[in-house]
Formats: C-alpha cells, sequence, structure tokens
C-alpha cells in the first residue's frame, strides 16, 4: 500500500437496467451490469444502502464523469456537479436516503453532499486545502473524509449534519491522516501515515479521540477503510510499503485477523463489511489482475462472478447485494451489482 486512499478508490432518467447476467456452480452471485447516463460508455458503482439504492459515477456524452444515482429499478439520475466544475463522483448514499457523499471537480477538487431533494452543495475544507473529497455518510447525515494541502499533507475531516467541518486527529507523531468510513454511532475508520509513509489503521470514536488498530504480526503499514455498526472494521495490511497486503478484519476491541485467501492469490484488500459480518473487496492474481470477493463473517473467501477480465467489489448492504466494477479484457470498464 502506498498511501492512505490506496484503500479506496482513490438529473435525468434513463430506461431500466439491461441485465447481464452469469451465473455458475462455483461462484456464489451472478452479475447485473447498470446502465451509464445518456451518451456514457463505462461507469462505476461505490455504494449501495440498504433501500438498494446505488450511487457512483458515469462519463456522459461530453466525455465527463457525472455523479449517478440507481434506483431499485435501475433507472438513472444524473447528480450533476457545483456550478463552474466539469466532473463529480458520489461514494456513499445514507440508509434513509437523506444525504449523498463525493466529490465535484473542476480546477480543484472539493467534497460534496447532495440532499434528498438532490441539491448539491459545497462541503468546505480547512483553510490551505487543494484537494477535499467526502467518502462516506451515516444516517445522521454526519459525513467524513480528507482534505490535501499544498505540501501533499492529508487531513481527516468530519462534517456536521449542517456541513460545519472539523479535523479528527492523528496518532502522535504522525504526519497525514485520513477517514474512510463512519458508521451510524458515529465511529470512523481510516489511516495516520509517519514521516516514513508507513500507513496506520486507525478508529476514531464518536468523540473524535483516535487509537490505532494493529496490523498482522510481522507487519508495519495497514489502513482501514469501513466500520460496520457493531464495530467490525475491516481492511488490509501489509509488511511495508513495497509487499502485497493482507485483507483483514478488527473486532471490536480491535483484535486483528487475516481473511481467508483464494487459490493462487498474491493479495487482497477488503473495502466493506456488513452489519450481517460479510466483507467484500478484491483479491490479486499473480499477473496482478483484481477479482471480486466475499468474505464470510468466519473469514472464508468466495470470488463473484466476473467476465474475463478485472473487478473490483467495494460495497455490501445487509441482505447481501454486492456492487462494485467489472472490467472485461478490452472492454470498458461497468458499475456492477451482484446479488
Amino acid at each position: 500500500m502506498t498511501a492512505i486512499a490506496a484503500a479506496l478508490v482513490s438529473a435525468s432518467m434513463t430506461a431500466p437496467t439491461v441485465a447481464a447476467q452469469q451465473k455458475s456452480a462455483d461462484l456464489r452471485k451472478s452479475y447485473t451490469v447498470l446502465n451509464t447516463l445518456p451518451g456514457g460508455t463505462s461507469n462505476r458503482a461505490f455504494f449501495v444502502n440498504e433501500s438498494g439504492i446505488v450511487v457512483g459515477d458515469s462519463d456522459t456524452s461530453t466525455e465527463a464523469n457525472h455523479a449517478v444515482l440507481w434506483n431499485r429499478g435501475g433507472a438513472t439520475t444524473d447528480l450533476g456537479v457545483l456550478p463552474g466544475d466539469d466532473s463529480s463522483t458520489a461514494f456513499s448514499v445514507n440508509s434513509g436516503d437523506t444525504a449523498i457523499v463525493g466529490r465535484s471537480t473542476g480546477t480543484i477538487e472539493r467534497a460534496v453532499k447532495w440532499d434528498r431533494n438532490r441539491r448539491i452543495v459545497e462541503l468546505p475544507g480547512p483553510a490551505g486545502a487543494v484537494r477535499t473529497r467526502a467518502y462516506s455518510v451515516n444516517n445522521s447525515r454526519i459525513a467524513v473524509g480528507f482534505s490535501i494541502d499544498a505540501n501533499g499533507n492529508w487531513s481527516a475531516l468530519r462534517w456536521s449534519a449542517e456541513g460545519k467541518v472539523s479535523e479528527l486527529p492523528g496518532l502522535a507523531g504522525d504526519t497525514s491522516v485520513g477517514a474512510t468510513w463512519i458508521n451510524n454511532r458515529g465511529v470512523s475508520v481510516g489511516g495516520s501515515s509517519a514521516s516514513d509513509g508507513l500507513n496506520h489503521a486507525v478508529r476514531w470514536e464518536a468523540n473524535g479521540t483516535v487509537e490505532q488498530l494493529p496490523a498482522l504480526p510481522g507487519h508495519g503499514d495497514s489502513a482501514a477503510t469501513s466500520i460496520n455498526d457493531q464495530g467490525i472494521a475491516v481492511g488490509a495490511s501489509g509488511v511495508d510499503l513495497d509487499s502485497p497486503s493482507r485483507a483483514v478484519k478488527w473486532t471490536n476491541d480491535g483484535v486483528v485477523t487475516a481473511l481467508g485467501a483464494l487459490p493462487g492469490e498474491t493479495a487482497s484488500n477488503a473495502l466493506a463489511i456488513s452489519n450481517t459480518g460479510y466483507a467484500v473487496g478484491y483479491s490479486v492474481n499473480a499477473q496482478g489482475r483484481h477479482r471480486p470477493v466475499q468474505w464470510a463473517p468466519d473469514g472464508t473467501a468466495t470470488p463473484l462472478t466476473a467476465p474475463p477480465g478485472v473487478g473490483d467489489a467495494y460495497a455490501i448492504a445487509t441482505d447481501g447485494t454486492v456492487v462494485g466494477v467489472v472490467t472485461p479484457t478490452g472492454g470498458s470498464t461497468r458499475a456492477a451489482q451482484w446479488r
């Protein structure tokens, strides 16, 4: 892993989704390719909430990416951009569908929030920020993310429901910190980085207190990407910056365990965990290709159906619905939904 955000993915209506179903006896779920916005050829799905609402982004007829929402029937809504910007991405939507967060980009990248009526507003960053992004929002409409200043230093940010920004602390002596997820109890996770570049997985309590989550034995680099409402977190751990990462899970009292590996796997990363304890992410083979994977609560890994090529699973809902991307060999990246 090379940066805090390496664990992540650094209104018009269309017809319902056209299904591209793929089934296999040894793979757990079939997938559906979601529609692009009009004129687009590629898209990505980053999150699905408990109501089946999916958010992500899609290219358009102008080739610029716009944040997009898919309803349960698969119809798309272009969420638009801030005035003067040309592209945007939605990273998550809360369970009540009262808030969506992401980024809007023009000359700079700015964190944004959409309300229930799909109105977009900027979420402010700290003074000196040249790049700001909101990754996650909970049912109280509290959001977390990060900013980067002109010197390349990261700050972990939390925004109140009203949009007031505050900084979350890093570990003592660390120089950069970023928040990746917040649960409905107000507990957040992310990474804190030392001057040597090594990352440390961290968890913030609702009051902002920070604590380090341990890496696997013998590992010095880690990051946490998601936490469920039971306080179970997932992410990745590696020996150092140049070593392959291993998907891991932390219990609510901070005990770390490695998640199961797929045959032939050389690396893996867990990107999300549901309230039922199922996690998703990706596995990497010897050729460096990503393969979408799901982990059961006991850590058993199961590959998700995908076309020949690459794929990543980014989020999982309580009912087991998974979203992410697939990129067929020689084809465009497409938003995918597994059920």
